[in-house]
């Protein structure tokens, strides 16, 4: 049985320019910082809107969506989804056509942004490509249907993809909304599981204690999806070795907490048919 390791990290990093967002550049300053000390493979990065990207430029990782755009020409950047490769890895990361999409319904504040989806195939060593899917769905408790339509929109998208999938971002999803349970269900139902679950770390990222939150309830709006998928007659099992949020709430790097996975595949053999 062929094994992989990958690690990454998702993050929404808050990047709307003052007075939307406040110390911008000491808090990316930090961000930077982190995944120039980090190994990571593959971040995916939420919110990087008004030079937000490229204030992110130097931080010894490579961004691999940069000629990417939807049908309609909308670009990556202007959903505010970044992803980041180290850059060892930069030469096999490609972007996956059908999975660079902006999203049909916004309500609220949402609709000045342009929310959506994009995705990138990247290359493992003997067990074939992941596709990651970075995304960030509708906020506010009160628009827990148009997160399901959204997110019935990314299961329309990923429904041919015979890759294992990494679906991770900002789902803004309430655990108490009844609606937002049923869209997690729908994420099982299409084989979805949740990499914090796997590990029995389901540990919010969204915290009334962080300095730029105030009085909120902890949410748990980040988080990590993982679906096995087939390399010819073979399965490839995906699965979470580790999940942590990372908090430091003397010198936060957002109003959201980072969340770093390992990632395991394993390469088997298909059951008789």
């Amino acid at each position: 049985m062929t094994t992989a390791t990958l690690d990454m990290l998702t993050l929404n990093t808050w990047g709307f320019a003052w007075p939307l967002a406040r110390h911008r550049k000491p808090r990316f300053e930090r961000i930077a910082q982190h995944l120039r000390d980090s190994d990571y493979d593959v971040v995916m990065l939420q919110e990087l809107w008004r030079g937000a990207r490229e204030a992110l430029g130097d931080s010894g990782m490579s961004f691999c969506t940069d000629d990417a755009q939807t049908e309609r020409g909308t670009r990556p950047v202007e959903s505010g989804l970044g992803i980041k490769v180290r850059r060892g890895l930069a030469r096999s990361v490609s972007t996956v056509k059908g999975l660079v999409r902006a999203f049909k319904q916004h309500r609220g504040w949402d609709r000045v942004k342009t929310k959506g989806l994009v995705g990138v195939e990247v290359a493992t060593a003997g067990c074939g490509p992941v596709t990651f899917v970075n995304t960030h769905l509708q906020a506010e408790e009160r628009h827990a249907r148009v997160r399901r339509s959204q997110l019935d929109e990314i299961l329309e998208a990923v429904d041919g993809v015979r890759t294992p999938v990494v679906l991770s971002g900002d789902f803004n999803l309430f655990d108490h909304s009844h609606e937002d349970r049923a869209a997690h269900a729908a994420l099982v139902r299409h084989g979805f599981r949740d990499a914090s679950l796997l590990v029995d770390r389901p540990d919010a990222t969204y915290l009334g204690k962080n300095p730029y939150v105030g009085n909120h309830s902890d949410q748990r709006f980040d988080r990590i999806y993982l679906r096995d998928g087939w390399d010819g007659e073979r399965r490839v099992r995906l699965d979470a070795e580790s999940v942590r949020v990372i908090v430091d709430h003397a010198r936060p790097m957002s109003d959201h907490e980072a969340v770093a996975a390992r990632l395991v595949l394993r390469h088997e053999l298909a059951p008789s048919r």
